[in-house]
């Protein structure tokens, strides 16, 4: 993704919390996409802002320079505000950054979004990488069935976050009390959500390898959504191997009759 103007986002996000009187804002920061921990910076900011690694309490805990780290900003504290808005300009837009307003208490949502990262299939479990903004959209418009998607609906008033060019997006929450969550367990995901899931680190995949060959009008949320589009299409008709999915992608790209077909499927589906 590109540098952006982060101008745009940060006034969203201030009038949708004057909205829900909220004058504190949460983040969830994907250290993971940074070359160099990003805890330094939000221990080093007075007054103190309140922080909780998504990771605690999980196998993965120890794993400290790259945990999802939940931080409380209070955008009245104007240093607190002042280190918001260098972290978005440090970032220059990079997938890394998803925002939410609860009115739930700090340590009750904080556990709370840490089990959310538990998710299992067959048994297995395994670890959801919801925070990261290129995925948590798909979760809600792809993955997900309505009653899994309570689990992060019910502690917020809204999550936002930037798709990839940089354009602020938002999805509302219902702010319900905390007790509605009292009996979490973690998310059993189907193979075929899996599935939907991996299409989104195929297209990833593809655009990386072949993003050059790709119509230079498009942009990036273009490309990606495309790419998205036409592997779930492959999976549907049952192309599993990398070659044949990369092929039929490149296909419905870059040919009309690629397209069209695309738009049957979806049709169809």
């Amino acid at each position: 993704m590109s540098a952006v103007n982060v101008s745009p986002w940060l006034h969203r996000l201030e009038t949708a919390c004057g909205k829900v009187s909220a004058s504190c804002l949460y983040l969830i920061i994907d250290q993971a996409g940074s070359d160099a921990p990003l805890l330094p910076s939000v221990i080093s900011v007075q007054p103190p802002m309140r922080w909780y690694s998504l990771f605690t309490g999980l196998p993965e805990e120890g794993l400290q320079d790259i945990a999802p780290l939940l931080v409380q900003v209070d955008l009245a504290q104007l240093l607190q505000r002042q280190w918001l808005i260098g972290l978005m300009h440090h970032l220059h837009g990079k997938s890394q950054l998803l925002a939410l307003v609860s009115h739930w208490p700090f340590l009750t949502l904080a556990q709370h979004l840490s089990r959310c990262l538990n998710a299992r299939n067959k048994g297995g479990r395994g670890l959801l990488r919801y925070y990261d903004p290129r995925i948590f959209g798909l979760l809600f418009s792809h993955v997900l069935e309505p009653e899994q998607q309570q689990a992060w609906k019910y502690p917020a008033e809204f999550w936002s976050w930037l798709d990839l060019d940089g354009s602020p997006l938002m999805l509302a929450g219902e702010s319900e009390s905390p007790e509605c969550v009292d009996s979490f367990s973690p998310i059993e995901l189907s193979d075929a959500q899996l599935n939907t899931l991996f299409c989104a680190s195929d297209a990833s995949r593809f655009i990386g390898e072949f993003g050059p060959e790709l119509p230079s009008g498009w942009s990036a949320e273009k490309r990606f959504q495309s790419c998205y589009a036409a592997m779930l299409e492959a999976t549907r008709i049952g192309l599993l191997c990398d070659d044949d999915r990369y092929t039929f992608t490149l296909d419905v790209c870059l040919t009309p009759e690629g397209a069209l077909a695309l738009n049957q499927g979806q049709s169809h589906a």
